[in-house]
């Protein structure tokens, strides 16, 4: 049943990929990022981790993947991060959202809410923070060859 949910996290990537026009030399590495990323967010609920820091974690993947792919392909990232997160946003929880309040259940629809806001949220803050400490390093790495700040 994995193998099952890991190709379809696959053919999910590589869709929107196609979707948005991404080069097809680039497809396999935007699936995989998304595999990648998908893997790490399913192993991370097994290990008992909440679903929100299980999104955070497979965001921080996608993040220092689409950083790596970017430098080795001289591509820009976004290309790697777009279609690797589409696997990770929470839309059963959204659609469960607009039931609750459809149907009048106002305190579990805004239970609700929060989570999927916060599921958001940690997604977009592993993939900000995880390409920020990326280029960092490769930065501070830089300094330490050249051994002059940049102005």
């Amino acid at each position: 049943m994995v193998v099952f949910k890991l190709v379809a996290v696959f053919l999910m990537s590589v869709s929107v990929g196609v979707l948005y026009r991404i080069p097809r030399s680039l497809l396999l590495y935007a699936g995989g990022v998304g595999v990648a990323a998908w893997g790490v967010m399913y192993l991370a609920g097994l290990a008992g981790a909440n679903p929100i820091m299980a999104n955070f974690l497979a965001s921080i993947v996608i993040g220092v993947s689409a950083e790596l792919l970017a430098r080795l392909l001289k591509k820009p990232a976004i290309i790697f991060i777009i279609p690797a997160f589409f696997p990770l946003v929470p839309g059963s929880e959204a659609y469960t959202t607009m039931l609750y309040m459809v149907k009048g259940h106002y305190v579990d629809g805004v239970s609700m809410a929060m989570r999927t806001v916060l599921t958001g949220a940690a997604i977009a803050f592993g993939i900000f923070s995880s390409s920020t400490a990326y280029r960092l390093v490769i930065n501070y790495n830089k300094l330490g060859r050249v051994g002059k700040l940049p102005k």
